[in-house]
């Protein structure tokens, strides 16, 4: 490690986790990592790049990073913008060096591969320094999403006001609850599992960076840790204030997965709302193109919040998120 996480002011480093074998000439990875410190405020994760698809998060934490003086912030600020370096190198979903998907192996092993030994890194020692995690995400090269922020759903009702207070700050179009098993693999889901307050977020997807997907991201972190009291309000003019959505995905229904491979027809698009057995679209087997079309029927009625960003679809590919409004 070639930075302090538990140090004053401004530093900028690296982790470094060597390899077993080397990999198109590197022989280790290395995480940056940022530390912004000041004050008695709460002690904030920002990470980005988790997969490798997923530009936002890496840009605007680049930008925070540099533009943010200690003397403002009000706590520590722990910024990680590519913490799946393999993957934002190879602008994949997952890692090229042991083919892991980083948000699906929590929390890790630190005898295992390259993605394992990373997570275990972040789950033994960042999110144990940490009192909230924002853990910036989007759709990638595979969904077009409406911005979001998002959580896991808690029964203790003053922890729920505190994550409804932070989501509300958070500023986005939608905010989506998340109801998972136990053992979740995911970061979020082993932050929330920790007692940590998690803001995770989709600032879109499916096309290039864009202005208006990196101020969704930049706004939402910014209006957050304004909320926490760590950093003054954004600067003017800021975000038009959204009436934030409630809703929620639970289970496994919510995501309608291609069940073949095909060139995809989708009838609707995002914030339609559908109703369950309508039609959601069409598949036509690639290597077919005379068979007729097949019909898909949404599995359940609700927002669509997500939508596949190609037309060219395998098994099991994502094609629509529907959500419910949250009750209460």
């Amino acid at each position: 490690m070639e930075i302090d996480l538990a140090g004053a002011g401004k530093q900028v480093g690296r982790v470094v986790f060597p390899l077993d074998e080397p990999f198109q000439g590197r022989s280790e990875i290395a995480l940056p990592v940022c530390v912004i410190a000041n004050g008695k405020g709460p002690a904030v994760s920002l990470w980005g790049g988790n997969h490798g698809d997923e530009y936002e998060g890496p840009t605007v934490m680049g930008q925070l990073a540099r533009e943010l003086d200690p003397a403002a912030v009000e706590g520590r600020l722990l910024i990680l913008p590519a913490i799946n370096p393999p993957a934002l190198q190879n602008r994949s979903r997952t890692s090229p060096i042991d083919g892991k998907n980083m948000n699906r192996v929590w929390p890790g092993d630190r005898q295992g591969t390259i993605t394992e030994r990373i997570v275990a890194w972040l789950a033994d020692s960042v999110l144990p320094a940490s009192d909230v995690l924002m853990d910036c995400h989007t759709g990638g090269d595979a969904l077009e999403l409406i911005p979001m922020s998002m959580s896991h759903h808690t029964d203790d009702a003053a922890e729920r006001a505190r994550i409804t207070a932070a989501h509300l700050s958070f500023n986005a179009p939608l905010c989506v609850e998340l109801r998972l098993g136990a053992n979740r693999a995911t970061a979020a889901g082993c932050a929330h599992e920790r007692g940590l307050l998690v803001i995770g977020s989709e600032s879109g997807g499916g096309h290039p960076v864009s202005p208006a997907s990196l101020a969704n991201c930049y706004f939402g972190i910014r209006n957050t840790l304004a909320h926490l009291e760590m950093l003054p309000a954004p600067p003017a003019p800021g975000r038009p204030r959204h009436a934030t959505r409630f809703t929620r995905k639970w289970g496994h229904q919510a995501e309608m997965l291609s069940d073949s491979d095909g060139i995809f027809i989708p009838f609707r698009g995002l914030w339609d709302e559908v109703e369950e057995g309508e039609p959601a679209g069409q598949i036509i087997p690639r290597d077919q193109p005379f068979e007729a079309p097949r019909t898909l029927h949404f599995p359940a009625s609700g927002l669509i919040a997500g939508r596949a960003a190609r037309s060219g679809v395998a098994a099991g590919d994502v094609l629509y998120w529907v959500v419910r409004d949250a009750e209460g």
